[in-house]
């Protein structure tokens, strides 16, 4: 049943260690290691022109190796790319955003009977949303014959920003190997996860927002989304058994669009929030732009369901830290079951996310309103 909801703010689910460590394990291209090997390769690069004098044209060696260097200290920290996979969907990202150009191919899981991704589009052209990517990640056992009558709840998350798509929750984010971490460790009842496109198509930073003159970004993934996968697939199709998500930019889309549909979601999962657009999509409406400020209008919003909601940030990105209290001070005044997890060593990154996803599907899985078997007994 759902947990009751208190006025204190807790810290969240506690996971055991082979879900964690599965989240925060570095890939050889996230390591330091390799930052070092091309740091050497790039001083040794220049020794050896400044010995042997050589053409002009292999002064690009040390040049391009020192690029590499930079890359790859970025990257550690960063954690965006963790393969080549992730090396290409950000070049072609970069280049136009999630759109019909991209193709579309399923991810085999990694463990027979496992996880299993599904790409569906999802357009909506009187809503401004093209074709493009969703990614569906189907929890082990959906496709079990013997687990044929049973439905889902849904977490949806949504990617950040710039540059942000659908696949970022599988390559950065982690979301697959974590969903099959949390079920092999028995940690969480089976859900789905649903890695939203809110590019409409295109690389800008829309913020989930209905644009004046634009695509209707809101109404889509609060209406649209939502139906078609409660048609595709076997969900529990109510406000209580759904939640929405998301990192940074993201983060701001899941507390804004889940504040404002209170009937579509029960609970908000943001990892490194905002709480205002930060865009001028909205510049001549001021009405509007208060109305999709959290900043403005939470002090005075009603809760008209129940509400649980965590916040997650790394504790080196100060401001994420003061934002996700005092955010969590102002909902649990408003009655709302609240969690903060402050993530040690981290700042405002992808890996950030990646490291505290399992512990924001634990805690939407602890706050789901239907009763569910306990997590190994399905």
């Amino acid at each position: 049943m759902r947990v009751a909801l208190t006025t204190g703010i807790g810290s969240g689910p506690q996971l055991p260690t082979s879900v964690t460590e599965q989240a925060g394990g570095r890939s050889p291209l996230e390591s330091v290691v390799l930052a070092a090997v091309l740091a050497i390769l790039t001083i040794g690069a220049i020794l050896a022109i400044r010995r042997w004098r050589p053409r002009r044209i292999a002064f690009v060696v040390p040049v391009l190796l020192a690029v590499l260097t930079c890359a790859a200290g970025v990257n550690s920290f960063v954690g965006y790319v963790r393969s080549l996979d992730d090396l290409g969907r950000l070049l072609l990202l970069t280049s136009g955003g999630n759109g019909d150009a991209e193709p579309a191919q399923a991810v085999p899981s990694p463990v027979p009977g496992g996880v299993r991704v599904v790409d569906v589009s999802l357009p909506d052209p009187r809503l401004g949303v093209p074709t493009g990517r969703t990614r569906v990640l189907l929890p082990p056992g959906y496709d079990d014959p013997a687990h044929a009558a049973e439905r889902y709840p849904v977490v949806y998350l949504v990617h950040g920003y710039p540059s942000g798509g659908p696949d970022d929750w599988l390559g950065p984010g982690g979301a697959a190997q974590t969903l099959q971490a949390l079920a092999d460790a028995h940690a969480a009842p089976p859900m789905i996860v649903v890695a939203v496109d809110a590019t409409a198509g295109t690389g800008t930073d829309w913020e989930c927002l209905n644009v004046p003159g634009g695509p209707q970004l809101e109404s889509y993934l609060t209406t649209t989304v939502p139906r078609e996968i409660d048609a595709r697939f076997r969900t529990l199709p109510d406000r209580g058994d759904r939640s929405i998500g998301g990192m940074s930019g993201g983060a701001f889309c899941a507390l804004n669009l889940g504040l404002r549909n209170q009937n579509s979601y029960s609970v908000i999962l943001a990892s490194e929030p905002y709480d205002d657009p930060g865009t001028d999509l909205l510049a001549g409406h001021p009405d509007l732009l208060r109305a999709n400020t959290p900043r403005e209008y939470l002090p005075t919003l009603p809760l008209v369901q129940p509400l649980a909601v965590m916040l997650h940030a790394g504790v080196i990105a100060h401001s994420d830290v003061d934002l996700a209290y005092r955010l969590a001070d102002q909902l649990a005044a408003h009655g709302a079951n609240v969690a903060v997890r402050i993530e040690p060593g981290e700042w405002h990154t992808w890996r950030t996310a990646r490291v505290g996803l399992p512990y924001l599907l634990a805690f939407a899985a602890e706050n789901f309103a239907a009763d569910h078997p306990p997590p190994g007994q399905h």
